[in-house]
Parts: structure tokens; sequence; C-alpha cells
């Protein structure tokens, strides 16, 4: 096969020499090899549309998933191959590694000199922030994708991953760090213009299963109940032992249980929630979505899987919240308004989830949709688009953007996950949203959330809104403090009391979920 001619998002266009050869070799693997990633979310099992690829031979366009398209099957000639926004993995992210700190306590100086830093392993994003030890000062902050998503888009399909495959932890960890944490750490020293070698120290937060592909634990005690995940407790580990090339003291948070990780753990530090007596809950939003609810003395925690969807995954033109992509729609003089992250201006090129989530708020409140996100297809503009697999109603947001019934189906089940697991917890603590002083929401995706479009759907409980209380990246800033602090007063109470319920084992979750599988506030 001759150069091929790819067009990746944002007009760029790359010329490549993709060989035909006797192996079995996908599409995908074969655009990789040229540093050209595809969305993997499932891995690569042919189970989503998340790698579509557009090839245009002699005149003819067909779409393929290329996790499942053979190299030997394609045309001998090919012009040229489109990858479609969703099907791009970019590297540039708006709002992912900014937090907050209301904790009390003092940044205590545990070391008097040298520098640290704290990491967040997120199963979709990875962020850090570099510290001077001797000053107290942030002196840079960033993120970056995490490559292990070419496994799959949520922790479970990385621990079927590393289940089925003899090396799959071993390589889960290898590409976490190759891909991931290591340029990440080259990129925040550059920033703040250090060597890596002045690094001293580190705080390391996460969810459990990301803990352990950390450093190469074997992930089979979380594919089956009862779950027995290798460790729970803090970890201190020595940085060269997991692939950083000089020596400090890595330092994994401890988590609450299998699927409640050290990112609520340190969330709920940095948020000054354990340090007074009002009633909060905290959601840190993600694939896998955490909730701590603590009334009084009482915490209560569990976690839900969200999925990917409001960080754009699984949706047509859903994105990471980056330069283009729209962060906030609202429906204005009968037409829709948005605003794009990155202070960028011009056409869009994607949709981040809180974006879709005012336009369920919006849809809702203007007679586009009814309650179960179903159009209004005499609503202008809605048409029926001809998909891979099927037609689905559609409506332009703008060139190139769209939004179609399938995408908030994906949505609704990502809310009914979350509104679900928040009513179950809410009900095991005999508290209703009257009862809650703050609500607090965490995560890169609550960064853009507007508290009025989410409470108006029922991602949220029906509170008022300045009881709504954004507060960034927290699993980062409670990895921040304890970095620089000692907190045994806070974390010990937490770690021994607990509670932390599985969804699956508690009777009332089903009927919660089904519940908000429609577009309304939640009721308990």
């Amino acid at each position: 096969m001759p150069q091929v001619r790819i067009q990746i998002p944002g007009g760029q266009v790359k010329t490549v020499g993709l060989r035909q050869s006797g192996q079995k070799t996908s599409l995908a693997s074969a655009l990789e090899s040229h540093g050209i990633r595809l969305n993997m979310r499932c891995g690569g099992r042919g189970l989503c549309n998340g790698c579509r690829v557009e090839l245009s031979s002699c005149g003819t366009d067909e779409t393929f998933r290329a996790c499942q398209c053979e190299m030997q099957s394609l045309p001998s000639v090919v012009d040229w191959i489109r990858i479609p926004e969703n099907s791009w993995r970019d590297h540039s992210l708006h709002g992912v590694s900014v937090f907050e700190i209301h904790s009390r306590q003092d940044f205590e100086k545990i070391r008097d000199k040298g520098y640290g830093i704290a990491l967040d392993i997120g199963t979709t994003t990875l962020a850090g922030a570099l510290w001077d030890f001797s000053t107290g000062a942030c002196l840079s902050h960033m993120s970056l994708p995490n490559p292990q998503s070419r496994y799959g888009d949520n922790v479970l399909s990385r621990i079927q991953f590393a289940v089925e495959n003899d090396a799959g932890s071993g390589l889960l960890q290898a590409i976490l760090m190759k891909d991931g944490l290591l340029p990440l750490v080259r990129k925040l020293c550059q920033s703040a213009a250090i060597q890596q070698w002045q690094l001293t120290g580190a705080t390391v937060s996460g969810n459990p299963t990301m803990l352990h592909t950390l450093v190469g634990e074997s992930l089979c005690g979380f594919a089956r109940y009862p779950f027995k995940p290798v460790f729970l407790e803090e970890k201190r580990v020595n940085s060269r032992d997991i692939g950083f090339f000089n020596a400090f003291e890595l330092q994994l948070l401890p988590s609450l249980g299998p699927f409640v990780g050290a990112d609520v753990v340190a969330g709920a530090v940095a948020s000054g929630m354990l340090e007074c007596d009002d009633t909060v809950l905290l959601i840190d939003f993600g694939t896998n979505g955490e909730i701590l609810l603590k009334k009084g003395s009482r915490c209560i925690a569990t976690a839900t899987a969200a999925g990917p969807a409001f960080e754009g995954g699984r949706l047509n033109c859903g994105a990471i919240a980056r330069s283009g992509v729209i962060s906030s729609i609202q429906w204005h003089n009968h037409g829709w308004k948005w605003l794009l992250s990155g202070k960028h201006e011009g056409n869009p090129v994607g949709i981040s989830g809180a974006a879709y989530v005012d336009f369920m708020a919006a849809g809702a409140a203007n007679g586009l949709l009814d309650h179960f996100g179903r159009f209004n297809q005499s609503f202008p503009g809605v048409y029926q688009k001809c998909g891979i697999d099927e037609r689905d109603w559609t409506l332009p947001i703008a060139d190139s953007v769209f939004i179609t019934e399938s995408d908030l189906a994906e949505l609704l089940q990502a809310k009914a996950a979350i509104g679900g697991g928040i009513l179950t917890l809410m009900e095991a603590a005999g508290v209703s949203a009257g009862d809650l002083d703050r609500v607090l929401v965490a995560g890169g995706f609550g960064y853009h959330l507007d508290p009025g479009s989410a409470i108006a759907v029922g991602l949220l409980p029906d509170v008022e809104i300045d009881r709504v209380e954004m507060i960034g990246n927290a699993s980062l800033g409670g990895a921040s403090l304890l970095l620089n602090s000692r907190a045994d007063d806070l974390l010990h109470p937490l770690l021994e009391t607990c509670e932390v319920i599985e969804l699956n084992q508690m009777a009332s979750f089903e009927d919660f979920f089904t519940d908000c599988l429609m577009i309304g506030r939640l009721e308990a």
C-alpha cells in the first residue's frame, strides 16, 4: 500500500506508509505504530465505536472500527483515512489539575528542603502538582490522559484485560509509567525549572485499581465477589522500583474499600468536611464515581460505575474539556449558544460532559426532550442520522458537532448510576436533601459543571444552588496537603469508622437507578 494521508482533528494531515503484511495486524495497531493513537475504550474488543475511522478508496467512502479491521482486508489503494473527533486521543486538558484546599491543617514542613510531587492517578486522566518543601509553594500543576485507556475506558475493562492476559498487570504498569507518569513528571519539572534528581518525595492518590497497577500488583482480587485487593492500607515504595529514574519515597494513600479509593479519602481531607459538624455530601465524579456522606461523626461511602460519559467517552462528539471543546451550552433566543474551553474561538471540535448536562436541562425545559431523553421529532433541526449499526435521531449544534438520542441514553445511564448511588447512601444514613448543608462536587468534570443544570436533570440532590461547591480535583488537593502535612488526626478516624456499602447488595439501589434514568430532579 503506498503512502496514505491521515486527516486528524484540527485540520492536520499526516502522510504515512501503512504496510499490508502476512501477519494479522489491525488498522488501529498500524496507526499506533506511527504515533496515531485512537480511542480504544473497550480495549480493542470491538464492543464500541470509539476507534471508528472513515476510509476513502477510489471514490467510495466506508466507516470501520479500526480495532477490528485487519490490514490485509483493506483495499490496495487508499486515498485517505479520516479520524473523527471522538476517535482521537488528545493530550491537552483543561481544569483536570485545578484544585482547592479548604482544610485548616497547616503545611508542617515535613522536609526542610527539596521538592515533592503530588499525583492523582485517575482512570481517564493523570494529574500532578509539584511543590517546593522549603517554601510550601506549588510551582506547577498539569494533567495528561491516562494512557491505559487503550485497554479500556473503565476499571472493569482493565481488570478484565489484566486477568485474561498473563502479562496484563505488568503491561498496564509499564504503559502507565512510560507514556503517562514519566512524561507528566518531566513536564512538571520543566515548568518549574528544576531537575528531576531534586525530587525527594511524592504522594499518590487514586482508586484502588489504579494504585494496584502503579505498583504492578495483581488485579485478580477485583474480578469477582467477594473482592479481595492485595492492599488497601497506605503503602510506601521506592520510586526506582516502579520505573522512576531517581530514588525517593512514594507514599500511596490509603483506600476505604475495593472501589472506594484513596482519591475520595484525599478529597475528604482537602475539602475540610472532616473538620466541621455540617452534614456534607462529597461526590467525586469520574469513570468510577465515589460518594462520601458525613452526618455528625458518622461517615458512609460507596462507589458506582458511572462510566466515561461525563468525560466525553462513548459519545459521538464527546471530548474531555480542552481548547475548542464546548464547556457549557444554553438555549437562548431560539438558538444554541456555547462557550469553548481554553478561551478558544471558532467552531467547536467537541462537547464536554458538563455541556451535555446543560443540553439535557435546556432541552427538557424548551420542549426538545421528554423525560426519557427522546427528541421531539418536530423540533427544528432534528433529523435521523445513519450510523454504523442503526439510525439515530440527531440534532446539529454546530458544523460537525451534533448530539444524538444514543448519546443521551449513555448519559442517562451514567446519571442514573450517580443518582442511584446518592439516593441509596442518603437512605442508609437517614438523610434527605433538605438535611444537606453542603454538596461538594469534585473531579475534572465538575470544573465546568453548572450546578443549576445538574440539579435540574437529577445529577445532584435537589438543594439550593448556594449549597453546592465546586472544589476541582480534590484528590490532587488532598495528595498535595498530605505531601506537606501530617493529618493523622483526620485520616485515622475516617479509615477506622467509615462504613462502605456495596450498591449491588442494597435492595433499594435498583429502584433508585431505574427512577434516575429519567431527566428530572432527584427525589428520595
